[in-house]
Formats: C-alpha cells, sequence, structure tokens
C-alpha cells in the first residue's frame, strides 16, 4: 500500500473513531441528565407520566376571574388571597360525612413536613359546598379539629359555584329522605400558584407522600 492510500486510510479511521465518540458521548449524556418520573412530570415534559400519578398540570395555568367570597375569619376572600405562595384548595363540607374530614387530615400531615422550605408557607383551604350550614363561625370551629391555620371560605352559593367552576368543579345538593341533605361535590384537589392562578389539580384517591413529591417537583420547575 502506498502512502497515499496509507494516509487515506489513517484519516478514514480517525474520522470512524471521532463519530463513534460523539455518539457515546451523547448516549452517556442522556442517560446521566434523564429525570425521574416527578422531575419529568414537573417540568411538563410527560403528560403520560403525570397522568399516571393522577396529577393534572395546564399547559397554561388560568388566570381567575374577579371574585369575591367571605373567609372564616369575616374578612373578605378574593383571588388576592392566593397571591404569593402556593395553595391546595379542597371543595367540602363540614356535615361531608367521609372524604372532606379524611382529605382536611391529609391536609394535616402535609402541613407539618415543609419546615424550612418554599413550602412552608403553603395555604390549605377549604371552599365549601354547602353554604348554608358553612358559616364563617362555624367552619372556624370547625378547622379547628384539624389546624387553626387553615382557611375556610364561604359565600352565595352562586358566587361559590362560579369560583368552582373556574377550578373544573361541580357541587349539587343531595336530599334524604329524613329531611336533610347531603351535598355530592368533586374530591380533586386543586393547585394554585404563587400568581393566583388555577396550575392544576390532583384527582384522588389522595397520599400524603405522593402530594409531597408532586408538589416540591411542580414548585421547583415554577
Amino acid at each position: 500500500m502506498d502512502k497515499k492510500a496509507k494516509a487515506s486510510v489513517q484519516r478514514t479511521v480517525v474520522i470512524l473513531l471521532c463519530v463513534m465518540v460523539v455518539f457515546v458521548g451523547a448516549a452517556v449524556s442522556r442517560i446521566l441528565r434523564s429525570p425521574d418520573v416527578n422531575e419529568t412530570a414537573a417540568a411538563g415534559l410527560d403528560t403520560a407520566a403525570l397522568q399516571q400519578q393522577g396529577v393534572f398540570i395546564r399547559p397554561q395555568p388560568k388566570v381567575l376571574k374577579s371574585f369575591q367570597l367571605t373567609g372564616a375569619d369575616g374578612q373578605a376572600f378574593t383571588q388576592d388571597n392566593f397571591n404569593g405562595q402556593w395553595s391546595l384548595v379542597f371543595l367540602g363540607y363540614t356535615h361531608c360525612p367521609d372524604v372532606c374530614p379524611t382529605t382536611l387530615s391529609l391536609f394535616k400531615q402535609l402541613h407539618t413536613g415543609w419546615e424550612n422550605t418554599e413550602l412552608e408557607k403553603l395555604q390549605y383551604v377549604l371552599l365549601t359546598a354547602d353554604p348554608e350550614r358553612d358559616t364563617p363561625e362555624h367552619l372556624r370551629e370547625y378547622l379547628k379539629f384539624f389546624d387553626e391555620g387553615f382557611i375556610g371560605v364561604t359565600g352565595s352559593v352562586v358566587d361559590i359555584a362560579a369560583l368552582a367552576k373556574q377550578l373544573s368543579s361541580l357541587f349539587a345538593r343531595v336530599p334524604q329522605e329524613n329531611g336533610d341533605y347531603l351535598v355530592d361535590h368533586s374530591t380533586n384537589i386543586m393547585i394554585i400558584n404563587p400568581a393566583g392562578e388555577y396550575h392544576g389539580f390532583l384527582r384522588s384517591p389522595h397520599a400524603v407522600e405522593q402530594i409531597k413529591s408532586i408538589m416540591e417537583a411542580v414548585s421547583a420547575a415554577y
């Protein structure tokens, strides 16, 4: 083999080696940078991974229309009350026999697990689906059983229904034979971001560790 042919072969080998290095480097980089389920979900890169966990994050957070309700403290509760921190909102009522106290108990467990983090200021909000019985005073006394820092919100049926609709939630009174009534309502936990926007929701059934990991990932990606 003459020198010219030998040099050509050497150049070809070098080029092939360089190409192999590039491909191997790219593969290693992808492996090292491969996000876990929570990271992928929080970044909005894998909708399927989110939904498999019962988490639905809006592609674009929804700006809430103006509303004015009443807090358990008797003060006005508006969209401004959502500004500055993350909030978890649950549509329920104090006479609820099962899912509502269970969810509030879950909130209580979550509330003690955020020390020294951004989510330490996380708000827990019970939006009543039964304003006839859930007066500010009654909400305040009820929520004391779980945590005095929890926020109760009431108002007119029309105004509550309007906000619930913005949060993709519904409720309806169900009369009972004894003259009493129950209230059917959505069981999702709604996520409001620090800009006061509807960020997404967590579908039931709910678990403390699941919500904790999701909220950490979502807030980190915000």
